[in-house]
């Protein structure tokens, strides 16, 4: 056996029911008083809701909520102003349509197509005509020619 002594063993219980006062209470504060209870939803006008009624409550101003913030000229507006002039002078602010120009893809894709199937179609007389290098031909035309068009004309944008 060790000679260390057996800890005293641990309680476990629940937590207390009130806070820890920290801070006194002033001996001369008042008293706190209770908050009030909630009323709740306030019955409305024992009339039916007329639209006229809603409208005038609605253009109704008043308190600082509704009022909005003037916007008064100050140094950055002059600046901003002054920006503008130097830019419809120097004639940046025109607005002139764009041309389309004509898209590449189209070319690209019939020389891709074209050229890559003539090289695949080429290797089948080196190697040989046998079904099954006839085969391994066709599919590799397939794949190559699916692949092009989907990357080509699906996730491609128009470059």
């Amino acid at each position: 056996m060790s000679d260390e002594p057996v800890p005293p063993r641990k309680t476990y219980g629940l937590k207390p029911r009130e806070f820890e006062t920290v801070n006194e209470p002033r001996p001369n504060a008042p008293p706190v008083a209770p908050p009030a209870r909630d009323p709740g939803i306030m019955p409305a006008s024992d009339g039916p809701i007329d639209v006229r009624e809603l409208t005038r409550h609605a253009t109704i101003t008043g308190g600082a909520i509704f009022a909005a913030p003037v916007n008064r000229p100050n140094e950055v507006h002059a600046m901003l102003q002054d920006n503008l002039a130097r830019a419809d002078a120097a004639g940046l602010n025109e607005l002139t349509p764009k041309v389309r120009r004509r898209s590449r893809r189209r070319r690209d894709y019939w020389v891709l197509i074209v050229g890559v199937n003539g090289l695949v179609a080429s290797s089948l007389f080196i190697v040989g005509v046998n079904p099954v290098s006839v085969f391994v031909v066709l599919a590799a035309i397939g794949f190559f020619s699916a692949a092009v068009t989907w990357i080509m004309w699906f996730l491609l944008e128009d470059y």
